[in-house]
């Protein structure tokens, strides 16, 4: 597929997977990038709480 092909299926369906091949991403790539995240910070997932700034940041 070229790449207004995988753009025009990327409108058509809104998925994450389809803009990721249309952007060049393999999706075992995309995958193993997510697994490390996760790895990195427990093997839990992140939640807004893990994003917050120190309370005393001056701000």
């Amino acid at each position: 597929m070229d790449e207004r092909d995988l753009w025009k299926t990327f409108q058509q369906s809104g998925r994450v997977e389809d803009y990721l091949r249309y952007r060049g991403v393999s999706l075992s790539q995309a995958a193993n990038t997510v697994q490390g995240e996760r790895t990195a910070y427990g093997d839990g997932s992140k939640t807004a709480f893990d994003d917050r700034r120190p309370r005393d940041s001056g701000v």
